[in-house]
């Protein structure tokens, strides 16, 4: 049987201008559209798991305010079980996002995030098939809660080390998988990115970040695909040709993607490839949960029909 997502994360509004191309330091450029939608890590990955064919938990505070109804109900559409969705009397986090084709500026209101707490980590029902995925912005001593559970009942733990901080540092020693970004992996390993990224790099900054031998990073490389680090080795995947409309949400349909391989049963190789494709797929349209795609579409777009591996992820076999 296949396990489920349980993720905790946060949930925003997100306000979305989009423009030919970001302002500059004290810069007036015009922006051509502005929308209102889904966002916040944690809704943009429970969305991916959700996509991706996977049972998904989302832990998370809303306001009770309107956005926080509407938000709720959002994610629900989306297929996520929004039982756990916490309504606090603190205003819903907002997201005031500036995308291009090339890149995007965020500037993020925690507001009800900020109230996810170990309460609320200890309320979901976990078992050795399910995987708890967690990011950065929310309270990291839930996250510890969360996954410290996880880890005593056989669960699978990733953490998203994002939005950088230096607060993860803390949360390593607690996940199974590690997934940042170039930026993220030179913050937490304090090395400048350049010499970090050939594969005697990766693995260098890997003992830098002082992982055990059964913890795996996995480091993202925008249009190079991504890396896979364990031990003694480095598996690459390469990125896949896409028409760049918004990056925003790529990353968190990668991890929600990837959660969902894993709980499935999934190598993570597999997984991961799968993830890969989503993303480059997600980066072609507008906005981050609206632009997540389907898994029959993923698997299109890789020639592919689902399969049943049940592997042991723990293994990568």
């Amino acid at each position: 049987m296949a396990g489920k997502v349980v993720i905790l994360g946060s949930v925003n509004v997100d306000l979305l201008v989009s423009t030919p191309r970001l302002p500059l330091a004290g810069e007036t450029v015009s922006g051509s559209s502005l929308t209102r939608q889904l966002g916040g890590k944690g809704a943009n990955q429970a969305v991916g798991a959700a996509r991706a064919g996977a049972h998904c938990i989302l832990l998370a505070a809303v306001g009770k305010d309107e956005d926080g109804a509407s938000m709720t109900a959002a994610l629900a559409g989306h297929g996520v079980d929004v039982e756990r969705v916490r309504a606090t009397s603190s205003a819903t986090g907002c997201a005031l996002v500036a995308t291009s084709p090339h890149d995007n500026q965020i500037i993020h209101i925690a507001g009800a995030n900020s109230d996810v707490d170990a309460a609320l980590a200890a309320e979901v029902d976990l078992g050795p098939a399910d995987v708890c995925l967690a990011q950065m912005e929310t309270p990291a001593p839930a996250t510890a809660v969360l996954f410290r559970r996880a880890r005593t009942l056989g669960a699978f733990t990733i953490l998203n080390a994002a939005p950088a901080s230096t607060g993860a540092r803390e949360l390593l020693p607690l996940c199974d998988l590690l997934i940042v970004n170039e930026g993220e992996l030179a913050l937490l390993a304090g090395s400048d990115v350049g010499p970090m990224l050939d594969d005697n790099g990766l693995l260098s900054s890997r003992t830098r970040l002082g992982l055990e031998p059964a913890q795996i990073l996995l480091v993202t490389l925008g249009a190079d695909g991504l890396a896979i680090i364990s031990e003694n080795k480095v598996q690459r995947i390469a990125g896949r040709p896409a028409k760049v409309i918004d990056t925003t949400g790529a990353g968190d349909c990668f991890c929600g993607y990837l959660a969902a391989g894993l709980a499935r049963g999934d190598t993570i190789e597999r997984a991961a490839a799968e993830a890969n494709a989503a993303a480059s797929i997600a980066v072609q349209s507008f906005g981050a949960a609206a632009s997540i795609p389907d898994r029959a579409t993923v698997l299109q777009c890789l020639g592919s029909t689902p399969v049943d591996t049940h592997k042991n992820i723990d293994k990568g076999a």
